[in-house]
């Protein structure tokens, strides 16, 4: 799970969340294979519009964006905003449920 933190050694302008360079040293050199998912981006701890927040999650290579408020209006938004589901976290979803069953 992300963090909405800055990381100054890292990325001075984007937090983790939105950090195209954090989430590639999370795949690349950390080698974390699985989903990644944001922090709630509904916390209110982003800059951004949370459809802003949303783009900018996903483009900066995040699988899956948290929204927990509940609120209606701000989970369409999310929803309108976040691409179709990937092979990959069709993949990674398909074989959680696997283990689970």
């Amino acid at each position: 799970m992300t963090a909405h933190i800055l990381i100054n050694n890292y990325d001075k302008i984007n937090c983790v969340t939105h950090s195209k360079k954090i989430i590639k040293l999370i795949r690349e050199k950390i080698g974390f294979k699985n989903i990644i998912i944001t922090d709630d981006i509904s916390m209110k701890a982003l800059k951004h519009p949370i459809q802003i927040s949303t783009i900018k999650a996903f483009d900066a290579g995040c699988d899956i964006v948290l929204h927990c408020n509940g609120n209606i209006n701000e989970m369409t938004k999310v929803a309108k905003n976040s691409p179709k589901l990937s092979n990959f976290l069709i993949k990674k979803t398909s074989q959680l449920n696997k283990f689970l069953s």
